[in-house]
């Protein structure tokens, strides 16, 4: 990095001088005595002005060239760019810890150096430079927030992505077997029944050889819809592997339980189901299995009675309601 004493002449035009932010609005007579005393720097592509890591003493003008930022180390995307004009440094300055960002030159670039000292003597002369600055770190907070709502954004679809199975858009058996241990807690303390489902699609395995694993899967996305549709607001349904899903019907006592199964089982039934062409497909009927919470009962305690009913309406012929007693 290579490095000379200059006054404001020698660093930029009148003309450009007005292009730098910081200087907007400002006349360049009324404080050249303090820009005298401000250095210019030159450097190189791929070399590193601003590092986490390491003390900043200067906010730092562009002249010349271009910068990145980069918010994941120097080796991850540049997060912005600094274009001529522009200015660094600002935030360590002011708040007097190190950068929270690598800045790196991408292109040979040339910049005004200004110290500390000569940074809070622009600010006591000018009340423009004052606004200047406020408005560089506006800029600067907004495109914080907009990382951090990024991040948020990213994180949500994350934790969407780690719950809810990708065929039918239904929770996981990870995140039904989790909310089943909330609820049957919340059950207890409260004292109100809870129910749970498990729903099995009839001779699945000839459905697919039949008609092929494509047809498969567009029967089990409409029974995910089926699902949803027939479903309270309250209740969780989930795909529990396979051809396979379970239901968690919350503060649900055993009569209303049944006719909801029932009322699930008629609708899967009669149902249309279609190939992405919209051509129709084989209708499908499921088998249910339901149990209800019993003192003290455990999420394997519910799902494995729900899947002794389950196979106990399979053994009876099928499509067919039976609940765990």
């Amino acid at each position: 990095m290579s490095e000379h004493t200059t006054n404001h002449p020698a660093f930029c035009t009148p003309e450009t001088f007005s292009e730098i932010t910081l200087f907007s609005g400002v006349g360049h007579e009324s404080i050249a005595s303090i820009l005298e005393r401000c250095t210019t720097e030159t450097i190189e592509p791929g070399e590193v002005l601003l590092s986490p890591g390491q003390d900043n003493t200067a906010v730092f003008v562009l002249l010349e060239g271009l910068l990145s930022v980069h918010l994941e180390g120097e080796d991850g995307e540049p997060f912005t760019w600094i274009e001529r004009g522009g200015c660094v440094g600002e935030m360590s300055l002011i708040e007097g810890k190190q950068p929270s960002a690598s800045v790196i030159a991408e292109t040979p670039s040339r910049l005004l150096k200004i110290d500390q000292e000569s940074l809070w003597a622009l600010i006591t002369m000018s009340h423009a430079i004052c606004r200047n600055l406020l408005f560089v770190l506006s800029h600067r907070m907004r495109a914080s927030n907009r990382v951090i709502l990024e991040g948020s954004i990213k994180q949500r679809l994350l934790e969407q992505t780690a719950r809810t199975d990708p065929l039918t858009g239904l929770y996981n058996r990870r995140w039904l077997d989790e909310v089943l241990e909330r609820q049957l807690g919340r059950c207890r303390q409260s004292g109100k029944p809870l129910g749970f489902m498990l729903l099995d699609v009839d001779h699945f395995k000839e459905y697919n050889d039949n008609n092929g694993h494509l047809a498969g899967d567009a029967a089990l996305i409409a029974l995910g819809k089926l699902l949803d549709e027939h479903i309270r607001p309250g209740d969780v349904a989930a795909r529990y592997g396979g051809e396979e899903f379970g239901v968690i019907l919350p503060n649900t006592p055993l009569y209303q339980a049944e006719r909801i199964a029932e009322r699930l089982r008629k609708a899967v039934e009669v149902a249309t189901i279609r190939d992405v062409d919209g051509n129709p497909l084989p209708r499908i009927s499921i088998s249910i299995g339901l149990s209800m919470q019993e003192p003290r009962a455990t999420v394997q305690d519910l799902t494995m009675r729900a899947d002794a009913a389950l196979y106990e309406a399979k053994k009876e012929g099928r499509n067919c309601l039976r609940t765990a007693l």
